[in-house]
């Protein structure tokens, strides 16, 4: 039977106790009818039938990552019981592609369609970790997708750029400097770099680093001086130097500036002169 929205408890559990549930009674031979379910909650349907097809997508196959994925946005889920809830998605995703995936296709993982859903799960864990401030445990989850996909069509590299910031873990942030040059047309890179410079305790080369950023997106500072607040919706997409480039660097680095005072002091008095 299809559940629809309002027959949901409100209980934050229940999407664990359903998943649990249902993971006995997986449907052989229904794993590609699933994914062209959840495809078709992706593409333009409304929430009561984006919900009611995710459903239908978890009854015909319940290890479907991204069909559990899209469940979650309609659960309650906070805190410790989100982050659970991923750890058994990204596990899930892991038994579905078997030890050999990890071996052979190290790399360029997410070039092959099968990955991309245990890539989500775990870019989501990473994402939760990070905003519970379990920075160690993030950074572990994002060193190792990036381990999986160097090329990183995700964009985990970001992230993990601000991690290593907030924790001044300044050899971790020149490998990313160095592997993905990016400071002409990133904002995240060009101001994530400024912060680096100044933590390593060059000022003169982050009041350099400072006038590249400026240029390579002038919106960014107003974010960055706390002169104009973000959005509550984040943009879907940016162009380089635009403004919502500049709303999404500063999500993305609030974690490292917010952590050095003495880093955002510096810039103040930069901008003020």
């Amino acid at each position: 039977m299809i559940m629809s929205r309002d027959d949901k408890t409100p209980d934050a559990g229940s999407i664990l106790r359903r998943m649990e549930r249902m993971m006995g009674g997986a449907a052989k031979g229904k794993a590609r009818e699933a994914q062209d379910l959840v495809y078709d909650a992706w593409e333009g349907a409304d929430g009561d039938e984006a919900f009611e097809l995710l459903t239908r997508a978890v009854e015909l196959d319940p290890t479907n990552v991204d069909a559990w994925l899209g469940l979650m946005e309609y659960e309650p889920l906070e805190g410790e019981e989100r982050i659970e809830f991923l750890r058994r998605l990204v596990a899930m995703g892991e038994k579905n592609l078997g030890k050999k995936a990890f071996r052979e296709d190290k790399g360029h993982f997410w070039g092959i369609l099968e990955t991309r859903p245990y890539m989500r799960a775990r870019s989501q864990l990473a994402l939760c970790l990070m905003e519970a401030g379990r920075l160690e445990e993030s950074i572990a989850e994002h060193e190792a997708m990036l381990e999986l996909n160097p090329n990183d069509n995700q964009g985990v590299r970001y992230g993990l750029l601000s991690l290593y910031l907030a924790l001044k873990r300044l050899d971790g942030a020149a490998r990313l400097f160095e592997q993905y040059d990016e400071r002409e047309f990133s904002a995240v890179f060009a101001w994530g770099y400024v912060l680096e410079r100044f933590l390593t305790g060059d000022t003169d080369e982050a009041t350099d680093a400072l006038g590249d950023a400026r240029k390579q997106n002038t919106h960014a500072q107003a974010y960055f001086l706390g002169h104009r607040r973000p959005p509550k919706r984040m943009p879907g997409s940016y162009s380089p130097g635009s403004k919502e480039e500049a709303v999404i660097a500063w999500d993305i680095l609030k974690h490292a500036w917010k952590r050095h005072p003495e880093a955002q002091a510096w810039l103040r008095a930069q901008c003020g002169k």
